[in-house]
């Protein structure tokens, strides 16, 4: 039998709506790459997150049970102006490889016909939940690229998260 094709949405939403709370937690506007647009308020604010989820890569290991990797990435830029503290960059990454070393929860999100309801908590699924890869030795990095451009005073920092979920149909 052949993966889900419900699977993709779930997990991009459920990781999509787990980083936008953290990002809002920390104070930071957040896009998601493929679902929310760069408006001109996000582009010039001091600090902001884009999330990108990739995957997921799936494999029947024997029949109808599935392993799903998936490869997520947050993206923050820092505008450093004058005063202001320059570890802010390091602590929104902290923040960000503290909550993405964490299992995260894969609902039935997506606004799809049979998806999750708000409000109809009766058509919530919960299908499982992506846990950090340790297989890899390196399911969380934080790296750092420092000042991008020569003339834009922009710093950048990626928080890279692999994942694993395994599903029985």
């Amino acid at each position: 039998m052949p993966a889900d094709p419900n699977w993709a949405r779930y997990i991009f939403a459920s990781v999509a709506d787990y980083l936008k709370v953290v990002a809002n937690e920390a104070g930071l506007p957040a896009v998601v790459e493929g679902l929310d647009e760069r408006t001109t308020e996000f582009m010039e604010s001091t600090d902001h997150v884009e999330i990108r989820v990739n995957g997921p890569f799936s494999q029947e290991l024997s029949k109808d049970y599935f392993r799903l990797w998936v490869d997520v990435n947050v993206l923050l830029t820092s505008r450093m102006d004058a005063g202001k503290n320059g570890y802010n960059i390091q602590r929104f990454a902290g923040i960000f490889q503290n909550a993405m070393d964490q299992p995260i929860a894969v609902w039935n999100y997506g606004d799809q016909p049979g998806d999750f309801v708000e409000g109809q908590p009766e058509t919530q699924i919960h299908l499982g939940c992506l846990s950090p890869r340790p297989q890899t030795g390196e399911s969380i990095k934080v790296l750092h690229f420092g000042q991008v451009e020569k003339t834009d005073r922009v710093k950048q920092t990626v928080v890279d998260a692999r994942y694993v979920m395994f599903i029985e149909l």
